[in-house]
């Protein structure tokens, strides 16, 4: 069988025969790989949207975590402020008023302490009650004393840092009780005193106060204010128990003792043979007279006993 010869392929009337230019543009892999695929460009789109909303609530979230971290310290603050508010309140109340507008003070801490005369010398003090100065060797044990205890012994005493409060007997029971329970406290002593101008007088060294009776609020005040105070404890750390209980059936001193030159330095007291031996000095014509004990004149001076 024959092959029949190979017929030529017409083209259709009017087509054109594309250019060897046109055949040879074709894309690249890389090209093609570069460019989008349909829906590509829509798509990263929508991705971008979302990375945008995250951020932003993630900007959102920050935010309102450092608010709400400036609420719960600025609430931390006022609840410190409040607190300290009450415990200031409450420590004001404890203390109760402050006393010291109505303490005198005579002299410091430094005068006259660790001065102590032969044991049966009588002293006499610049302030009754006395509050410092001279005193015997031996402090008295505080606590609460139905009797007068001698007043160097209560001198050494505030000289450890002890509140002294001292009562006129005329009190009615129940205030003496009262006063009685004041000293349960320690480094608080409590003892008649007669002759006093006020019912009760609260001493510590160098200073003094008077109270109106023993439901004074102040007195609470005064100790809380000045007993183991520091600045007028001439000896701190020293005992109040272990000493003298020794009580007086004699009066104590009435009078305070005086000095002749009213402006001279506070001595807190001397001992009754240094008053007589001035008593006596001053009835020289040559001597200078320094001191007279008080209530004695120069003329009848005689030694104290």
């Amino acid at each position: 069988m024959s092959k029949q010869p190979r017929r030529k392929r017409q083209s259709q009337p009017g087509a054109r025969k594309p250019s060897r230019q046109t055949q040879s543009v074709r894309a690249t892999p890389r090209q093609r790989a570069a460019a989008p695929a349909p829906g590509r460009t829509e798509g990263a789109s929508q991705a971008s949207d979302a990375s945008a909303r995250r951020e932003a609530r993630r900007l959102q979230r920050q935010q309102q975590d450092q608010r709400t971290k400036m609420l719960r310290i600025g609430g931390a603050i006022a609840a410190l402020v409040i607190l300290g508010a009450v415990a200031w309140g409450a420590y004001r109340w404890w203390m109760g008023p402050d006393v010291s507008g109505d303490v005198t003070t005579y002299f410091g801490k430094d005068l006259a302490a660790a001065v102590h005369p032969e044991n049966d010398t009588v002293i006499l003090y610049e302030q009754v009650p006395p509050v410092g100065g001279p005193h015997n060797a031996l402090w008295q044990t505080c606590g609460f004393y139905s009797e007068p205890i001698y007043n160097w012994h209560g001198v050494h005493s505030m000289e450890h840092g002890a509140v002294w409060l001292t009562y006129n007997p005329s009190l009615p029971e129940d205030d003496i009780e009262t006063l009685a329970n004041k000293a349960d406290q320690g480094y608080v002593l409590v003892s008649p005193y007669p002759g006093l101008d006020a019912p009760v007088v609260g001493s510590v060294w160098g200073k003094q106060i008077e109270f109106t009776g023993a439901d004074d609020e102040r007195i609470d005040a005064f100790i809380r204010q000045y007993r183991l105070n520091p600045d007028n404890t001439p000896e701190p750390g020293a005992t109040c128990s272990g000493g003298a209980t020794l009580t007086s059936d004699q009066e104590p001193q009435q009078e305070p003792y005086q000095q002749v030159n009213p402006e001279a330095t506070p001595i807190g007291g001397l001992t009754s043979i240094d008053a007589t031996a001035t008593a006596a000095a001053e009835q020289s014509p040559v001597a200078t007279p320094s001191a007279t004990p008080a209530g004695r004149s120069e003329e009848d001076a005689t030694p104290a006993t």
